[in-house]
């Protein structure tokens, strides 16, 4: 082995090279560890807001229920709404104005009776016919009841409705008391948890905006019926928790939980650059303590340089066995003569060819989804953690798609048109499932999801009817309602707790949907039967 290429000059730049990985790690650690810091504190934080705002609003809804009771139990209010005359409802007035002044608002007190016709309103605007609204029906199912954000028939306002039912001797509804509130109190409440870092989201169970701190233009008109955020409920599972999500186009941590009382969901936002800019701060510090480190490793480096050819040789070796598959290092951008640059060579052979083998094997070319081998691999890992955890309450899913009409598709408008399709219907399925959801092609135009940690059916019936609307809603060069889906559902551990159980019971689920009509979902554990659409 000849050294007239400077060995010793190269191995102590290698040496500072080595030196500067302490220094990497220590400015990575620090951010790291300040991230996952301000991580756990916003998280905290963000949970402490949302239980002072589920505290109040429980407060709310109590105190107001409270005083609707006592109304309820008045006899004078239980025989005037099975009798009411004109004698009596100057007293009636009188008992709601006198209870309305235990509250600071103006918000509107009424009684309405068993047919769902208002009787008497506080606010003296005109009486309407309450039967169509939902509050009415709990009452007369003789259940108190807070409702979502509905627009006020008389005064066109967005409010909620809290409601009392009035029974008569016999225990049965024959009418009811009522409250509204109009939002902008709430949503005041709501604004005093302002900052700049953070915002505070309620929505109903609908996905409507009751309140928000961050004052967003015409609250409290129908712009309600945006839904604004309505795409974050999609994205949860359980009563409460914390997930990353983009919202309004930056990445954010969001803090969610549902009010007991209401059934509303309490959010709240912070995005995630306010985490980074107090973790760049620390990133600062830790490169001039690792600066530091780094001049005394090149002083270390300097004196062991001499004394570190011959490992070099003997490793310039191992890369040749790792060549040959007997190891593996991350990818070396050196481009050198010597030992190092035989190492680098060898290596980045090595990669490319195994990085070549990887992506052929776990990807399909067209849709860069996963392909069926990897699925198959993917479905039988799940199933041996979710076999190995036991839990009752948890669910696996197992979708089995099919696009109805694709072969048309192909033969009418050709083989490039048809590829277009399944890419575009692959890039839907990646939007509506999260990251870890696996997802993959069969071949053809079959598609498999799988889809752990579920908590009960309801999720797996909203993916099901998603994924149909993304094949019905498709559109490829202009051209719309190109195919449907046919989907086949199978959950573990009913349908089964290994893969083979999975896949015939969804396969046998996909055709019955194909000869019930096609466009549809099914699965043989539904208490009922989704039919096919004719949309």
């Amino acid at each position: 082995m000849e050294f007239s290429k400077g060995l010793k000059a190269k191995i102590f730049s290698l040496f500072i090279l080595m030196g500067a990985i302490p220094f990497i790690v220590l400015v990575i650690a620090g951010v790291y560890n300040t991230v996952s810091e301000l991580e756990t504190s916003g998280k905290q934080n963000s949970l402490l807001r949302n239980s002072l705002l589920s505290e109040h609003l429980s407060s709310l809804i109590e105190v107001n229920q409270q005083v609707l009771r006592s109304l309820a139990l008045n006899p004078e209010i239980i025989e005037y709404v099975q009798a009411p005359t004109e004698d009596k409802k100057e007293r009636i007035k009188k008992i709601l104005y006198d209870t309305n002044g235990i509250f600071s608002d103006e918000n509107l007190m009424a009684v309405t009776g068993g047919d769902g016709q208002q009787l008497i309103r506080t606010d003296e605007s005109a009486l309407v016919n309450l039967s169509k609204r939902q509050h009415f029906h709990e009452a007369m199912k003789g259940r108190s009841y807070v409702s979502d954000i509905i627009s006020s028939m008389s005064t066109g306002k967005m409010i909620i409705v809290m409601e009392v039912p009035v029974f008569n001797a016999d225990k049965k509804p024959v009418g009811m008391v009522q409250r509204n509130f109009d939002l902008e109190a709430f949503q005041e409440f709501v604004q005093s948890f302002d900052d700049e870092e953070f915002s505070l989201v309620v929505m109903d169970r609908t996905g409507k905006i009751i309140a928000n701190s961050d004052n967003i233009p015409d609250f409290g008109s129908e712009y309600a019926t945006d839904n604004s955020y309505k795409f974050i409920l999609d994205r949860i599972y359980n009563s409460s928790g914390v997930i990353p999500l983009e919202v309004n186009g930056l990445d954010s941590l969001v803090t969610y939980s549902r009010n007991v009382d209401t059934g509303w969901m309490i959010i709240t936002i912070r995005p995630y650059h306010y985490i980074l800019e107090q973790a760049y701060d620390n990133a600062a510090k830790a490169i001039i303590f690792g600066l530091i480190l780094l001049l005394i490793g090149t002083l270390v480096a300097y004196l062991l340089a001499g004394r570190v050819a011959k490992p070099i040789i003997e490793m310039s070796n191992v890369v040749d066995d790792i060549v040959s598959g007997k190891g593996d290092i991350g990818k070396l951008e050196v481009k050198r003569d010597d030992e190092l640059g035989k190492m680098a060579d060898a290596f980045n052979k090595m990669k490319s060819d195994r990085d070549a083998y990887q992506l052929e094997s776990e990807l399909d070319k067209l849709t860069e989804l996963f392909n069926k081998k990897t699925m198959e691999n993917l479905c039988k890992m799940k199933l041996k953690t979710f076999n190995e955890n036991g839990a009752s309450n948890i669910f696996m899913a197992f979708y089995i798609i099919d696009l109805d009409h694709f072969k048309e598709v192909n033969d009418l408008l050709g083989h490039q048109f048809g590829d277009k399709v399944l890419i575009e219907f692959a890039r839907g399925l990646k939007k509506i499932f999260r990251p870890n959801d696996c997802i993959g092609r069969f071949g053809g135009d079959e598609f498999v999801v799988i889809v752990d940690s579920l908590p009960n059916m309801d999720v797996v019936i909203r993916k099901a009817e998603q994924i149909k609307q993304i094949a019905f809603n498709l559109m490829v060069e202009g051209k719309g309602h190109i195919v449907t889906a046919s989907i086949g559902i199978a959950i573990a551990p009913q349908n089964g707790r290994d893969y083979d159980s999975l896949f015939a019971s969804a396969d046998k689920a996909v055709y019955h949907v194909k000869n019930s009509g096609k466009n549809g979902y099914y699965c043989e554990l539904f208490n009922q039967e989704e039919e096919n659409d004719e949309d």
